[in-house]
């Protein structure tokens, strides 16, 4: 009798053990991009390993850091931009990744690094109402988003000098292969000619959809993932990829994670080139996993960042710079547009 009352207890007790899944927590970008990673990704991993996944949002540095330094890590797995990136792994927030497996040569260059594994490109892009210039009439520069008599109106742009110099840069005509080391005092001349029509400067993708979904600005600085997005609900945008800056988004874990090996099985997850495709159909974004390409349409892989033709004209965003230079350029930023 005792035996079967240990074996019903043992039952008993693995059921009840069967509600208690390990759970992970997924930061990432938030509004739609958060929909398409949630969808492409963590679901799936979710049916496959068994593990929850929660997905919350912003990645902010400082948050990432903050936790590190407390021990309080909420948050498992983060997607920070390549800055973000660059300075963590110099801070020594990350914890060193589990690489094997990983097919590191189907990835962009510099898509696998110790601490970080890449995800998707995205892109700032000159991007503009169809209501207002017809879809292939509207500004199709940096020059052009400039150029306020030929294309009056109001601007919206990213609220951080991140992004912004380069446009201005590029605007002036630097080229895109001349455009680090940042000449920040040419930039900001060149953004003081543009700041009395910027209206909006927008904090993060859904707030520049919302924009444009309203109508606050005619043209500006957004991502073209967000943007086509929101295109397909029928807002009348488009952008342009001539001049596109782009940057590349990493999956790390941070240091202390008590999750860190179901933390490590997500990212490994995440590399499938099948996952990183319906990621960019769903996002627009660019994989970072070139083999993705092949489950890709066409005509749908052109209106990614990392497709070749659009990274021909492109900047890339140097990390490395902005780790250097970032926090004297942030203070500028931050006074330049409170005059």
């Amino acid at each position: 009798m005792k035996r079967i009352l240990i074996v019903v207890a043992l039952c008993l007790f693995g059921i009840a053990g069967m509600g208690h899944a390990e759970t992970i927590t997924v930061c990432s970008y938030g509004g739609t991009y958060n929909k398409a990673l949630e969808n492409a990704i963590a679901k799936p991993f979710t049916e496959a390993t068994g593990i929850e996944v929660i997905m919350v949002s912003f990645p902010n540095y400082a948050k990432m850091k903050a936790q590190v330094e407390s021990g309080n890590i909420e948050w498992d797995v983060v997607e920070p931009s390549i800055n973000a990136f660059s300075l963590g792994t110099h801070d020594g927030i990350f914890e060193p990744l589990d690489l094997e497996g990983i097919p590191a040569d189907d990835f962009v260059k510099g898509g696998i690094q110790p601490y970080g594994v890449s995800t998707v490109y995205y892109s700032h892009n000159v991007g503009y109402r169809t209501d207002v210039w017809p879809k292939g009439q509207g500004p199709k520069s940096w020059a052009d988003v400039w150029d306020v008599e030929k294309f009056p109106g109001p601007r919206a742009m990213k609220y951080t000098a991140y992004s912004n110099l380069e446009a201005a840069l590029l605007a002036d005509g630097v080229p895109p292969n001349q455009i680090y080391p940042i000449d920040v005092d040419r930039a900001f001349k060149k953004l003081d000619q543009l700041k009395p029509f910027i209206k909006v400067f927008w904090k993060n993708g859904g707030h520049a959809q919302q924009v444009m979904r309203t109508h606050e600005a005619d043209l500006g600085s957004f991502a073209a993932g967000r943007m086509l997005d929101i295109a397909k609900e029928g807002v009348p945008v488009a952008c342009e990829w001539n001049g596109s800056v782009v940057d590349l988004d990493y999956l790390v874990i941070l240091k202390g994670c008590r999750h860190k090996a179901a933390a490590m099985k997500f990212i490994k997850f995440s590399t499938d080139p099948k996952r990183q495709a319906e990621l960019a159909k769903a996002s627009f974004y660019g994989p970072s996993n070139l083999k993705a390409y092949e489950y890709i349409p066409d005509d749908l892989a052109r209106q990614m960042p990392s497709y070749p033709e659009n990274m021909k004209s492109a900047v890339v965003i140097n990390g490395d710079w902005y780790r250097e230079h970032g926090k004297d350029v942030t203070a500028r930023w931050e006074a330049w547009k409170m005059q």
